[in-house]
């Protein structure tokens, strides 16, 4: 269960990372000039194995995974709000599976606790029944 927790907290660090890495981006391409509007990129075509160059003829709308599997065209202007408030719903995510994680290693503690005190009174009683 503490691995699960751990596994999913994971993730949406991960998410956060890419909603972060998108935010500053869009904000580079809110600032450039018209005449800049194409884009050359190297896109990741999956699990950063295999990479691919790729042209943006017009990058004035872009589509954005909102949660749920929904994805949203948006322009660069909407979009900046909706990718912060992304990243501020998976925060407040973030800190409700890390306090679930350190609940379940709490518990685990005490059970660890638990099954020593259970151990040493099994040694004394075996040790009284010795005598």
């Amino acid at each position: 269960q503490l691995q699960k927790a751990v596994s999913a907290r994971e993730k949406i660090e991960a998410e956060i990372a890419e909603y972060e890495e998108l935010n500053s981006k869009l904000l580079l391409f809110q600032k450039r000039p018209p005449s800049q509007q194409q884009l050359e990129s190297l896109v990741d075509l999956g699990h950063e194995i295999a990479y691919c160059h790729a042209v943006v003829n017009d990058f004035r709308n872009i589509h954005v995974h909102v949660g749920m599997g929904f994805h949203v065209e948006l322009t660069l202007d909407e979009a900046v709000p909706v990718v912060g408030n992304r990243i501020k719903l998976l925060n407040t995510t973030l800190e409700d599976r890390a306090a679930k994680a350190k609940t379940i290693a709490v518990h685990m503690q005490g059970a660890m606790r638990i099954l020593e005190e259970l151990g040493k009174e099994i040694k004394r009683l075996e040790g009284d029944n010795a005598c």
